[in-house]
């Protein structure tokens, strides 16, 4: 008697062009949920990327700003407070990422036999939280170098591609880049290294403010409470040095956003596994039950419920098996030569997850064989002579 494997190969190379539907049909169905299931991967990072590069939603400001002056001076104060606050908020992991430290004053900036009006800025890189680690959101400017605002590098003749060194309180320092307009502040600023700013404005190891992301939205949303309610009361236990400023338009229009985009990936996320299991269910059944004139003859000549089990679960497993490794694998491969072109923001970092592939397989398999039982179970328990002469 031939073995149930050897059985099972002959079986779907006789029928090789059902086969072939069976596995096509799987193929194209994994193949477009793991592409998707990819893709989400790619989409939500870049969609949380480019919602982070719309700015920081929280500021960090001494406690002596008056901040009725702060706004009318447009978001400037003399204050100051030690940058031991920032690390006193590291230490307590406060509900905040990208922690910028700044310092800043109105300075004189002076090119050739020109001078002009700028805001001094004093900035490092942007600190991530212990525990959530991101891509930086602030690089760190060089040392000794200075980034100049649109409006400034206007006002002294300087060309965004001309080599030029400015000199600010008495240093000459080179100008690293001319930044483009963007509309705000920063075309009038003067960018440079936080330790260089400290050092030329005499104040060492101060801080004018933290500019920083808040980590709260989805837990507020949750919960019913204020998120500048949570940040406030978080940051009074941490420290009585410091007070908070929530830019609540930006945080709500971020958070809104992601939740927007992630409600619709998941809509169409189980729209497509939904797809898949009733693909799957269907053809799995049909592959068995047009099979009962075989059946009827298999138990003719001697075989058991037991082994056509066997037979007819196996050769869905299998079929399903093979479609599911190719549409995973094309589904993948697809999703990340796409990803490389369409999301800018982390197409260079973006590296396949092959986990969802294999879970995906995985489930395609599970679900074959489960389905493939219960026709299977029906065919191969009934008589032979009912079998017979039934193929459909």
């Amino acid at each position: 008697m031939i073995s149930t494997p050897t059985l099972i190969l002959r079986e779907i190379v006789h029928r090789r062009k059902t086969s072939s539907l069976l596995v096509g049909l799987v193929a194209v169905m994994v193949g477009s949920v793991t592409f998707f299931s990819i893709n989400r991967s790619g989409y939500e990072k870049e969609m949380t990327r480019n919602a982070r590069d719309i700015g920081s939603n929280v500021v960090i400001l001494p406690s002596a700003v008056d901040q009725v002056a702060y706004h009318v001076q447009g978001g400037y104060s003399e204050e100051t407070m030690n940058e031991a606050v920032l690390q006193q908020l590291l230490e307590h992991r406060a509900s905040l990422n990208h922690l910028i430290p700044m310092l800043e004053e109105p300075t004189e900036i002076g090119f050739n036999q020109k001078r002009s009006a700028a805001r001094l800025v004093g900035l490092s890189a942007s600190v991530p939280m212990p525990g959530r680690p991101k891509s930086p959101m602030q690089r760190s400017i060089e040392k000794e170098q200075v980034q100049l605002g649109s409006q400034v590098a206007e006002a002294l003749g300087i060309q965004r591609d001309e080599p030029a060194q400015v000199t600010i309180a008495g240093q000459t320092l080179p100008v690293a880049r001319v930044n483009r307009s963007n509309g705000t502040w920063q075309d009038a600023a003067v960018l440079v290294d936080l330790e260089l700013a400290q050092s030329l404005l005499d104040k060492p190891n101060q801080l004018s403010r933290i500019e920083a992301i808040e980590c709260t939205s989805e837990e507020c949303a949750r919960t019913g409470l204020d998120s500048d309610v949570v940040l406030s009361n978080e940051l009074a236990r941490i420290t009585d040095q410091a007070v908070l400023l929530r830019r609540d338009q930006m945080a709500d229009a971020r958070f809104n956003i992601r939740s927007l985009n992630q409600a619709n990936l998941s809509i169409i996320q189980n729209s497509l596994w939904i797809m898949l299991a009733l693909a799957i269910v269907a053809m799995t059944c049909w592959n068995t039950l047009q099979r009962r004139n075989e059946t009827g003859v298999l138990q003719a000549i001697g075989y058991g419920p037991v082994r056509l089990m066997l037979l007819l679960v196996g050769r869905s497993v299998v079929l399903t098996l093979v479609g599911a490794l190719l549409g995973g694998v094309a589904g993948a491969l697809v999703s990340y030569s796409l990803s490389l072109q369409a999301f800018q923001a982390t197409g260079n970092k973006f590296a396949i997850d092959w986990s969802q592939p294999l879970t995906i397989l995985g489930v395609a398999v599970l679900l074959a064989a489960l389905t493939a039982c219960f026709p299977a179970l029906f065919s191969a328990t009934r008589l032979p002579a009912d079998s017979i002469g039934k193929e459909s």
